[in-house]
């Protein structure tokens, strides 16, 4: 806005030196004529009107000699001289706001507020604002580093250092400062081209969403740095409102082959996003890319899930990863903490159980198969656009799985025909090497009463999880009702409820409950299980916790609490309960389609509803290894 003023102030100041001609003088009037003269003697001219010996010349009103010559009363050190408040014209190169100033830059000088400014040693060469306003200017080269505020103002080049405060031209390339803050600050396009130390930090973006799975979205991108040891992309919801819960997170990036490719999970749909990424370099050091935004397409295909929120801001932040359940044809999928679904892909005909792998790289889903007849295990990718339906090896599994480090699954299978006889787990690498861990029969606990008519003292094993720390499995079965901790080689450690006096561990507690699916043991010995109560009645289900002391070949339990759900709530299949990080407890009422989560008091915080849900497992975030 300042420029054209800057531009007559460069055009005066310097016809005060140059010739006529040079200024563009009336091309009619005679070179040495009078003061319209072009050069000597032109209007600007030597011994013109503003020439040697004109008004405003040298030996002039204002000129070298003059009232106000190089020597006189306001000379160089004057009030109107070379190095004074003004200098060779009042408003020329160096006037009042010229070279001279307060140094060689007065206060406004040649571009905005000059390249004069303060002064070199003052607040800068780069004058107040400088050459272009907040551009090449700023305080100037000497003032708070190699350009005060920078080369450009506030803005530019130089700030505290080489950088300035944002950097060459504003928000332009160079963020916080070439030498600054980075090259990367606020930079070209966004938050710019680089990092935070001044080293060159250049990445190549494209962005997109998945095809199959339109709230999915994809970063493919690149860095001119060659040493990246790890990196991360973090991602905001644009416009998020007061109450929303979900408002971005962040996506770790494998960085082992460049170009990389990192999704954005947990995206809600329709809903625009920014980004950036954050490169960690082998030294320690981190270079930070500008912003990017994403926009995500429509959930039209997803299924249709309600929330009732009581106290939203008791509610545990992250996802829940769940399936349609017994007699559904829906899809595997995942609802966030406001209750949008964020993502859903094809599951098999009753599916049971939904979860992703141990590294949080592959969606698993199985048929629940509670009859024996067609088991199914499939896996498809987290941006849906690679998978495998019936997976070989597995076509007897049933009711659930679990996972383990370096992408193992571990899966209940039938070991034959009939009605409920034993399993064996088996567990898949992610070559599709298959190893049957164990049998689930006699040698790990006793069979009991079946209500699916496969008879006494046979198996209908429903529910298992996998404990990293030990490298154990505790597997939950309904016909004898009970839950019984396994290491990986089969070897029984103890039995929670069941018949005890035929228990194959060293440690037996008795337990009561009617039916059990479900479960969640936790470090400390508190145990959850979700009780489903008499087969084929009313009877509200239980979400019931106990504590459990186990030592040797001892083990204790000691009922805790219960809950029922206010709906009255029966699930004959299914059901679930998980304690979250926070203290609260996700409670499944799967057949019913229902899921409340409560507080440590166990007060409803929010209800989440459907046609029905399989099991269901809470997840802090979409990446690395699962909560339970």
């Amino acid at each position: 806005m300042h420029f054209a003023w800057l531009r007559r102030l460069q055009f005066v100041g310097w016809c005060l030196i140059l010739s006529a001609t040079a200024c563009g003088a009336p091309e009619n009037e005679d070179t040495g004529s009078d003061k319209y003269g072009d050069a000597f003697g032109g209007y600007y001219g030597i011994g013109g009107y503003n020439a040697f010996g004109g008004d405003y010349a040298t030996g002039g009103y204002f000129a070298s000699g003059g009232t106000y010559p190089t020597g006189g009363a306001p000379t160089t050190g004057g009030v109107s001289g070379l190095g004074a408040t003004g200098g060779i014209g009042d408003l020329g190169i160096g006037g009042y706001l010229g070279m001279g100033g307060s140094g060689i830059g007065g206060y406004v000088s040649l571009g905005g507020s000059g390249i004069g400014g303060y002064g070199v040693g003052g607040s800068g060469m780069g004058g107040d604002v400088g050459l272009g306003g907040s551009g090449t200017g700023g305080y100037g080269v000497g003032g708070s580093g190699m350009g005060g505020s920078g080369i450009g103002g506030y803005v530019s080049t130089g700030g505290s250092g080489t950088g300035g405060y944002v950097s060459t031209g504003g928000s332009g390339t160079g963020g916080s400062g070439t030498g600054g803050y980075g090259v990367g600050g606020s930079g070209t396009g966004g938050s710019g081209t680089g990092g935070s130390d001044g080293d060159s930090c250049g990445f190549t973006v494209n962005t997109s969403t998945s095809s199959a799975i339109p709230t999915v979205g994809i970063v493919e991108w690149s860095t001119d740095l060659g040493d990246v040891s790890s990196a991360e992309i973090v991602y905001t919801l644009d416009n998020a409102g007061t109450n929303v819960l979900n408002v971005g997170g962040v996506a770790p990036a494998d960085v082992t082959n460049s170009p990389y490719r990192t999704l954005l999970l947990g995206l809600k749909g329709q809903s625009t996003y920014t980004f950036h990424i954050e490169a960690t370099l082998g030294d320690g050091s981190v270079c930070e890319s500008e912003d990017y935004t994403l926009t995500t397409g429509s959930t039209g295909g997803a299924p249709q899930v309600t929330r009732s929120a009581s106290n939203p801001s008791a509610q545990a932040v992250g996802f829940i990863v769940t399936s349609g359940g017994n007699m559904s044809n829906g899809p595997a999928f995942i609802v966030d903490a406001d209750g949008a679904v964020v993502w859903w892909a094809p599951a098999p005909t009753d599916c049971g159980r939904a979860r992703l792998d141990y590294e949080g790289q592959k969606m698993w889903m199985e048929t629940l198969n509670a009859m024996n007849q067609s088991g199914e295990v499939r896996w498809v990718s987290m941006d849906g656009l690679d998978g495998e339906n019936n997976v070989s090896g597995l076509g007897s599994a049933h009711h659930d799985f679990t996972v383990l480090p370096g992408g193992i699954v571990a899966v209940l299978c039938w070991s034959g025909s009939g009605s409920d006889p034993e399993s064996d787990l088996i567990e898949r690498s992610p070559d599709g090497t298959l190893r049957t861990a164990f049998r689930i029969g006699s040698s790990v606990y006793p069979g009991g009463q079946s209500v699916l008519g496969g008879g006494s003292n046979t198996y209908h094993s429903n529910a298992i999880q996998y404990y990293a720390s030990d490298d154990t499995y505790t597997i939950g079965d309904r016909n004898p009702m009970l839950v019984a901790k396994v290491t990986r080689s089969g070897q029984p450690v103890w039995q929670f409820g069941g018949d005890c006096s035929r228990s194959a561990a060293p440690a037996c507690a008795s337990g009561s409950w009617d039916t059990n699916h479900g479960h969640h043991l936790l470090p400390n010995g508190t145990f959850l299980m979700f009780s489903n109560g008499a087969f084929m009645s009313s009877t509200p289900s239980q979400a019931i916790e106990f504590s459990l002391n186990a030592s040797g070949s001892s083990l204790t339990a000691n009922q805790v609490r219960s809950y029922t759900s206010s709906s009255g709530a029966h699930s004959d299949s299914l059901g679930d309960v998980q304690r979250l990080p926070n203290g609260n407890t996700l409670v499944t009422f799967s057949n019913n389609g229902r899921i409340e989560e409560l507080d440590p008091s166990w007060n409803v915080v929010q209800t989440l509803t459907a046609t029905s849900f399989g099991y269901a497992n809470w997840r802090e975030t979409l990446y690395g290894p699962p909560a339970r």
